[in-house]
């Protein structure tokens, strides 16, 4: 599925404002609360968002000025790095820095973002903007607002509700970036003896049935899943998309029902390995 400027930039809104209005509600020991995310607590988390939306914004008032180069003071990340506790690190400053004044930056980052959006045409979806993982198409660094707002959001609501979920919205979206997204979170391992095939059986809202073979080394998506399978996962498509963001621990979410998996439950938890959330 793909998404049209305004239909992606929407998406933005949406994310946005439904996680200023959960984050609003939290009393204050709900915000030292441990997220989803190991190591970050809901204000971490709450935190990493908001510097986003103005570091987005900037990203992309240059990038439509033609200029998709590291901002001052940043590098791109090397091949195969992880930036995860540098980005970290960031996030804890910012959240200490912010004090009680996150809730009022992450709303008025919003507003900044939502500002740069705005002005967005159609003849700027296509232009390089800079990320730290190399230059992409504005179109594409949007919706990867998206997936940080949707998936960031649900680490944060799931540090106080277990049984969080997915907004519908962006089902969509996400469901098309998880192509991008197991190439960036998969981790070679060794040689397998025979390729392992994983089999993602999804009903809906959105509907998706394929494969993913991984041989140890390397691993591939087929999108017209064929044959026989070493495991099969059946789940609705919120918990297809948190299992492959690395959301959920396979063994931990057949027991309380977000997973149905049928065939190798050995290599059904392996899957957690090969993929590695951030």
């Amino acid at each position: 599925m793909v998404e049209t400027l305004n239909e992606t930039v929407n998406l933005v809104e949406i994310e946005a404002s439904r996680l200023r209005d959960f984050l609003k509600r939290l009393d204050e020991a709900a915000w030292s609360q441990d997220s989803s995310c190991e190591g970050w607590s809901v204000a971490d988390v709450a935190a990493h968002l908001s510097a986003g939306a103005n570091s987005w914004a900037a990203s992309i008032g240059r990038a439509v000025n033609g200029d998709s180069g590291p901002p001052a003071g940043q590098t791109p990340l090397a091949a195969g790095e992880r930036g995860s506790e540098v980005i970290n690190q960031s996030a804890i400053s910012y959240r200490q820095e912010a004090g009680a004044r996150l809730i009022e930056n992450f709303s008025a980052g919003y507003d900044v973002l939502r500002q740069s959006l705005a002005q967005l045409k159609e003849k700027d979806w296509d232009k390089p903007c800079y990320h730290r993982r190399g230059p992409m198409p504005i179109r594409d660094f949007v919706a990867l607002r998206v997936q940080e707002l949707a998936v960031h959001g649900w680490d944060i609501r799931w540090g106080i509700d277990k049984s969080a979920e997915l907004g519908e919205e962006s089902l969509g979206l996400l469901a098309g970036r998880v192509p991008r997204w197991l190439r960036t979170a998969f981790m070679p391992g060794l040689d397998l003896p025979v390729p392992v095939r994983y089999r993602f059986d999804i009903a809906g809202p959105v509907a998706i049935n394929q494969d993913v073979m991984v041989t140890g080394r390397e691993f591939q998506i087929e999108t017209q899943a064929k044959g026989e399978a070493d495991t099969v996962f059946g789940c609705g498509t919120g918990n297809y998309i948190l299992l492959i963001y690395g959301r959920l621990d396979v063994d931990q979410a057949s027991r309380n029902g977000r997973l149905n998996i049928t065939g190798s439950m050995e290599q059904a938890v392996n899957f957690n390995a090969w993929f590695k959330g951030f």
